[in-house]
């Protein structure tokens, strides 16, 4: 099968989040075709796995538990003639699954029923016929950012800030929600997603969004990559994105039409206000988002906020406990020959078989979490300061695991057996250094030191460094070499007698 692990993957997980849906409505949402869809479908309901047994498996297991590897060879269909097929449709109780079969009697090596009825409406499309599209209760919710911007000035005098502003309307009862942002980056796209489920109080059953970085990053006519945070947050809310065809705005009508309606009821209002931060612009949108959900129908009862409460609320999903905490992914980054990561100047242990190996790592707040081929095989928490580094002990080889386990005794040892001062030295550089492996090196440069100026050199010069709190190599090396603590220190000056013509200190103290 040539379909990517990854797009097998989301596959998957929306035929087991709901086997209701058609293989179609899958092929629209991952961008393959429907026939691929369902034979990748019915090979999931003859194995009869559960989601929850193969969610965890790596690429590997997953490929030999459900027997995915790549073994298909394109092959080329005769195709019916499109304007008979639709010159028939337009009789009376005309059916395509009827004309399929009349077709396959004159010519039986033609595509498959699926096929059949993909091209002919791939092919109508081409006619500029219009569909009136009938959205079902709490099924869709429709996004995108408006053309117009709103101006933020810096209240310092410096470069103005043009606030982004996002629109999300609910298919059936046009439900809509405003929101103002700094950019259209990812972090900013996420926000508004999660703002606006919390404003509606639950979720719907897709997200149908444009193809804007934030939400795709890649788009070619057989692939199409959902940005993977992106990805994570509506997953967490038990949702998942139908985002748009190219140049096909009509696949999202309801955003195009709320942004148009939120431009002339919202943004125009607003054309003559000045502002000054993001929050002050947010509280007067919610206002005017308050006032245009309330506003009547012009040829239905109602508004869209009583539609709504009537009619879709109770049809959205709940609301996640928790709310989407915001992540990073970076993909197929390097692990060096001494099995570390690299992230922001920090360093991050692996398992010490994968060095040179390619890893993915996600990043939030406060982790980092390290994967290869799908499976988890790390977990640090984020550090801060760069040029620092984490070490799992599991991860060493076992080779490092005994040199770092036995060479602190034997240097420990060694300066026992050399005098107290350089067992000070020795203990300060094992013991009190955050940084064990830098610490052995420390201790073990000391130990050759001491080897080629004398043992009862090195403790001299420790006895003399460790009062003035000089603990670092470097330090102790100079001090070897240019002798320092073996000059004559200054003689100490005589008390100075006291007599009555002597005013002292305390004459000019205030």
């Amino acid at each position: 099968m040539r379909i990517a692990i990854h797009m097998q993957r989301e596959i998957a997980r929306l035929h087991y989040y709901d086997t209701g849906n058609s293989d179609r409505a899958i092929a629209g949402i991952v961008g393959i075709s429907p026939s691929t869809i369902g034979t990748f479908r019915r090979m999931l309901r003859k194995q009869a796995h559960e989601w929850s047994a193969i969610e965890p498996l790596d690429d590997d297991q997953w490929r030999d538990t459900l027997g995915t590897h790549n073994r298909s060879i394109a092959q080329r269909k005769p195709l019916p003639d499109w304007q008979w097929v639709h010159a028939e449709m337009q009789r009376p109780d005309a059916t395509m699954e009827q004309l399929w079969r009349e077709w396959r009697e004159t010519c039986p090596e033609g595509v498959a029923y699926t096929q059949f009825a993909v091209g002919y409406r791939a092919w109508r499309s081409t006619l500029h016929v219009v569909m009136r599209r009938v959205h079902r209760p709490g099924d869709k919710l429709f996004v995108d950012f408006a053309g117009r911007t709103v101006e933020i000035r810096d209240p310092a005098g410096g470069p103005s800030l043009h606030a982004q502003i996002f629109i999300a309307v609910l298919g059936y009862s046009n439900y809509t929600f405003v929101h103002a942002v700094p950019t259209q980056t990812t972090s900013d796209w996420v926000q508004c997603h999660t703002e606006c489920f919390e404003f509606m109080e639950g979720v719907p059953g897709w997200v149908v969004s444009d193809n804007l970085k934030a939400a795709v990053l890649r788009r070619g006519r057989d692939e199409l990559v959902i940005n993977p945070t992106y990805r994570d947050c509506l997953r967490h809310y038990d949702t998942a994105a139908v985002p748009t065809r190219s140049r096909r705005p009509k696949d999202k009508s309801k955003a195009e039409v709320g942004v148009q309606i939120a431009q002339r009821w919202i943004l125009f209002r607003l054309r003559d206000r000045v502002f000054f931060s993001i929050e002050e612009l947010n509280n007067e949108l919610r206002q005017l988002n308050h006032a245009l959900n309330d506003h009547p129908f012009k040829r239905l009862p109602g508004c869209r906020r009583s539609r709504f409460e009537s009619g879709e609320r109770p049809t959205l999903k709940p609301l996640a406990q928790k709310r989407f905490e915001m992540c990073e992914w970076r993909y197929q980054v390097r692990v060096g020959s001494d099995h570390h990561v690299e992230h922001l100047r920090c360093f991050y242990s692996v398992p010490s078989q994968l060095a040179g190996e390619r890893v993915d790592l996600r990043i939030n707040a406060s982790m980092v979490e390290v994967f290869r081929a799908g499976r988890r095989v790390a977990l640090h928490a984020l550090l801060a300061e760069p040029g620092t580094s984490t070490t799992l002990p599991e991860h060493r080889p076992v080779a490092h695991q005994r040199v770092l386990e036995g060479e602190p005794k034997a240097l420990m040892q060694w300066a026992t057996s050399v005098g107290v001062s350089a067992q000070g030295m020795i203990s300060h550089h094992l013991n009190t250094r955050s940084d064990l492996a830098n610490g052995i090196r420390a201790a073990r440069r000391m130990r050759d030191l001491a080897r080629d100026h004398g043992e009862d050199r090195f403790e001299s010069v420790c006895r003399y460094a460790l009062p003035l709190n000089i603990t670092s190599l470097r330090s102790i090396t100079s001090i070897l070499t240019n002798q320092a603590d073996l000059r004559p220190r200054a003689a100490t000056p005589p008390p100075r007698q006291d007599h009555d013509n002597l005013r002292g200190a305390q004459y000019f103290g205030d």
